[in-house]
């Protein structure tokens, strides 16, 4: 029925007909009746299902050039997830509408080819994530469905049992409570260091608060004033301090020399500050030298800083490792790092942990290649994070049908009603296959046991950018000065939370990496356009 018609149309024609039925019957409806076990009964409750179709009307919005299914979609079949379904061929657009909003499960997207090889088919999303990728043969369209409970509004919200609505947390925003509310930063906020009058880069840091109320940030930076081009070569972490959650950090120490990258700093069930990090320590200067005569030393790396034949390309083949330290003191005293997964021979994991009341971990780590390509996130436990022997990473893709370069830099917390939630450096966009670093946008997931996770979308950036592109590059961030930035890169994405010693509750301020030259190339072939430094905006909260 509704294929042959038309969603907007049969919408109109079921109406007609339950009204029709509904006139005939409420004649004999007693006012007092309130029950469904009889006649009258059935149409009193008739009477309260058409009144709320008649008041959740269900909006569709088309993406014209747009593929929801980029690089998962099986031709004929059903995607390795799941998710993505093959539904029928048809000669328009609102007749592939039409068969999602009647599938049999809910269809919360669709993508129609009007051109190619695939041209007339038509297929059904059934996780509500919309993450679509430019297609000239393509169109995808999202329906706006009312909410049936709080997972449909990502557990960032609640689900209204009278408006079929989600009410979000001011944390969030959005249809379906997906999108994070993120506000204008200020000048100077995050950290940006700085040697001798000179920029130094970083990129990203973990915050935390200690019992005295200074707040504590670990982040990646790059010695020899070089830029994110020479992570892998110059890469070391420090410590820095500031005495608010979204004020200017200022370096006081360094944590690990380099080689060491991507710390995530959580904290454990007694007090402890537990550190995940990539390392292959080795020396307190990088291999690069980015400061060298007639060059700016800016935090930028430039032709010829760095050895045309070094070893420090292999770190991303392998040779480098995850490791976990801890103390009682974020000022120092940290122990001994412990490699955590040693047969493990793959790229950086990106380890990111939540540690649990009992000692216990959930975790997710990447893995670079296999299924769609890019990076692929997996899960990870441990009985007790002291305990690498425990750990045991897990090997099922937790997001089989997220095409393209895939996720990255994942964030793990609760929320106070102890939902799971993890953010990430999105990376299912425009032309991101082989140019993962410029889908400048973050990602979220959700899930009520910590093991079986829904990807919910976009959660900052713009979902329909093309960032492969001159006009489409980058980011724009507004400040509270009323200026704006468009920053090339924005990744590396940590949460800083309300409740001191926990990693509970909604965000109160969101960390990036944040690249202002305007760089595209993710290597050392940069041409002085990679400086970086870490950036912190504040998230609604009323």
């Amino acid at each position: 029925f509704f294929w042959r018609t038309g969603w907007k149309a049969s919408a109109f024609i079921v109406l007609s007909i339950f009204n029709f039925h509904l006139s005939s019957c409420s004649k004999m409806i007693a006012p007092s009746v309130r029950h469904i076990g009889s006649r009258s009964g059935c149409c009193t409750y008739l009477l309260a299902l058409i009144s709320s179709v008649h008041t959740t009307e269900i909006a569709v919005r088309k993406y014209p050039s747009f593929n929801q299914g980029w690089g998962v979609i099986n031709p004929l079949g059903t995607s390795k997830g799941g998710t993505i379904r093959y539904i029928g061929s048809h000669n328009t657009v609102d007749l592939c509408e039409s068969a999602c909003a009647s599938y049999k499960e809910r269809c919360w997207s669709f993508t129609f080819f009007h051109d190619g090889e695939q041209q007339g088919q038509c297929y059904a999303v059934t996780s509500p994530g919309f993450n679509p990728t430019y297609d000239v043969t393509a169109t995808s369209g999202v329906l706006d469905w009312p909410c049936r409970d709080d997972t449909d509004c990502s557990l960032n919200g609640i689900c209204s049992p009278r408006t079929r609505t989600c009410l979000c947390r001011p944390a969030w925003k959005g249809a379906r409570c997906e999108t994070l509310n993120v506000l204008p930063a200020t000048r100077g906020a995050g950290y940006r260091g700085e040697d001798n009058g000179h920029n130094t880069s970083s990129w990203g840091g973990a915050v935390l608060q200690d019992s005295n109320g200074v707040w504590h940030m670990w982040a990646a930076e790059m010695t020899e004033h070089c830029g994110i081009g020479a992570w892998q070569q110059n890469s070391r972490v420090i410590h820095a301090t500031s005495p608010t959650p979204g004020g200017s950090y200022r370096r006081v120490g360094v944590t690990w020399e380099v080689f060491s990258h991507e710390p995530e700093v959580v904290p454990g069930p007694n007090g402890e500050y537990v550190m995940y990090f990539t390392a292959d320590l080795r020396s307190p200067h990088g291999m690069c030298n980015c400061c060298r005569t007639d060059t700016p030393c800016d935090g930028s790396t430039g032709p010829g800083d760095c050895p045309a034949h070094d070893d420090a390309t292999a770190l991303f083949r392998g040779t480098s490792g995850s490791y976990m330290s801890h103390t009682t003191n974020p000022d120092g005293n940290w122990s001994s790092p412990q490699m955590i997964f040693a047969s493990y021979s793959g790229a950086d994991t990106n380890f990111a942990p939540l540690i649990l009341s009992n000692g216990s971990i959930v975790a997710m780590w990447r893995s670079w290649g296999g299924g769609n390509g890019g990076s692929r996130m997996f899960l990870a436990t441990a009985e007790d994070w002291r305990r690498p022997d425990t750990y045991v990473q897990h090997h099922d893709e937790l997001f089989p049908d997220l095409g393209a370069a895939g996720t990255e830099d994942q964030y793990l917390y609760q929320d106070s009603a102890g939902n799971f939630h993890a953010v990430f450096h999105h990376m299912y966009g425009t032309g991101t296959k082989t140019q993962w670093w410029l889908d400048a946008t973050g990602g979220h997931a959700f899930s009520q046991d910590g093991i079986h996770w829904t990807y919910s979308g976009v959660a900052w950036g713009n979902a329909t950018a093309r960032y492969n592109t001159p006009a489409g590059q980058g980011a724009q961030v507004h400040f509270t000065d009323g200026t704006s930035f468009r920053f090339t890169r924005l990744e590396r994405p940590h949460l800083i939370f309300a409740k001191r010693g926990a990693l509970i509750g909604d965000p109160i301020y969101l960390i990036n990496s944040a690249q202002y030259g305007n760089g595209t190339n993710p290597g050392t072939g940069a041409h002085n356009d990679d400086a970086c430094f870490t950036l912190i905006q504040p998230v609604n909260q009323q």
